[in-house]
């Protein structure tokens, strides 16, 4: 039985249902497979394609919104990147979002524009949020279904635990309705929740409806950067090749909206998971976290789901390593992005590889503290931006490189652990253990 402590249920589920490119391996591809999409679909239907990796593709770039029209003939149509950080949109669903060559980018977000100034389709972080406000919302029961197929994945994969990390205040209730009408992998998995700060009062209030024992709200989630492919980790160095207007990536709140956040949750008996991937998106999330000093740092093993996290920590610097165990703080990273991440990494932070996925110091520290690392380290997948796989946490954090890659390809070996420890990252916590019991 093992937990997975970075999911997000129902986009796991819808992408099952999407145009897949995670195989894809050049631009003429995609747009051959927006093209097959487009005609099963009525005109004005949305095309929707997920997991495009353009590091693995020949051209190593996006689709234009003027290549998307023609391959959908006009249809509103999204390519979607497999980090769900970035995307291009075509000229239809661009107009669908209100994005136009007057738009700003909104703070957190770039627009990328041609050299006329026109919106070449390409939007990164908060500047797609207009495009996926644009595609239309399943109905709820299309949703029930599509978390069905999520959870019957996770169990069938040996997942009774999961964490979802961007959370809408409907979830709890298609879990819950799941429970109820019997469905055994619902029956049998323990949900926690964790959702946006504006979201928190919905989802506490809805919570009084769902199966306490199954499902319950946890925390606040926070972004306070992007990703690497995208370059808008934020990092405490410049990224090679960097995008010129943000050369160590992209801050996406200030210390006073975390702190703010932080003692938010904190009021509320919650705790608090922070996207931070570079290294310097970790220290602020520490940082902030020594700030607010909110009660969420001095709890204990009979509420693990009010601790406060920080996901992902793809970089972390050296002077940080110490703070988690110091601090009661869990690192809850998903090593399994080293696998398809290696040309990105290289390509792009071949100066601070040293520095990636330091599983092996974060679990030292705990250990001079008298902490058991399984205690202080979660292992998730981020699911569906890769598969939710047990094993692929493993290679990574074992042999740091895909499997058949020679050794000297693998990033950071002296990071490596053993893969005891590995599988010891992915039990249970207490409380979801004790809750199979229920079932």
């Amino acid at each position: 039985m093992y937990r997975d402590a970075h999911v997000h249920i129902h986009a796991h589920g819808y992408e099952l249902s999407c145009v897949n490119l995670s195989d894809c391996e050049s631009l003429e591809e995609c747009l051959r497979r927006v093209a097959a999409a487009s005609s099963t679909k009525r005109q004005g239907e949305w095309v929707e394609c997920v997991c495009a990796r353009l590091e693995g593709w020949r051209e190593r770039r996006w689709p234009t919104k003027h290549e998307l029209h023609d391959a959908s003939g006009g249809r509103p149509c999204v390519v979607r990147s497999f980090d769900h950080h970035s995307l291009s949109a075509s000229e239809r669903a661009l107009a669908l979002a209100g994005i136009t060559r007057e738009t700003p980018a909104p703070p957190g977000g770039v627009i990328e524009r041609d050299t006329e100034g026109e919106p070449t389709g390409v939007l990164l972080e908060n500047a797609c949020r207009p495009v996926w406000e644009a595609v239309p919302k399943p109905s709820f029961e299309a949703r029930v279904g599509q978390v069905a197929l999520a959870l019957a994945d996770f169990r069938a994969r040996g997942f009774v635990e999961v964490h979802d990390m961007l959370a809408e205040p409907w979830l709890g209730d298609a879990v819950s309705a799941l429970v109820e009408r019997g469905d055994e992998n619902a029956r049998a998995m323990t949900v926690w929740l964790y959702a946006l700060p504006e979201r928190l009062a919905a989802m506490i209030e809805a919570s009084a409806r769902w199966d306490a024992r199954r499902v319950r709200v946890a925390g606040g989630k926070l972004f306070l950067d992007g990703t690497i492919n995208s370059r808008t980790a934020w990092m405490l160095h410049e990224f090679r090749e960097p995008i010129p207007e943000h050369p160590r990536g992209v801050a996406m709140m200030s210390r006073a909206q975390i702190v703010g956040a932080i003692r938010f949750c904190d009021a509320r008996g919650l705790g608090i998971a922070m996207h931070a991937i570079g290294d310097a998106a970790v220290r602020e999330g520490l940082d902030a976290l020594a700030e607010a000093d909110p009660s969420m740092l001095r709890v204990g093993r009979d509420e693990p789901w009010r601790m406060a996290r920080v996901e992902h920590c793809e970089f972390v610097d050296e002077a940080d390593v110490e703070r988690f165990a110091a601090m009661n703080v869990v690192c809850s990273p998903q090593p399994c992005h080293l696998l398809p991440d290696i040309e990105a990494l290289r390509r792009y932070l071949p100066h601070r590889i040293d520095r990636l996925l330091p599983l092996g110091e974060i679990a030292d520290s705990a250990r001079r503290r008298g902490r058991d690392p399984s205690e202080l380290i979660w292992l998730g997948s981020d699911a569906p931006i890769v598969p939710p796989s047990v094993d692929d946490n493993v290679t990574a954090s074992t042999l740091r490189r895909r499997p058949g890659m020679d050794a000297r390809e693998a990033l950071s070996v002296r990071h490596a652990i053993d893969e005891r420890l590995a599988l010891s990252l992915h039990r249970p916590t207490a409380a979801g253990a004790l809750e199979m019991n229920h079932t």
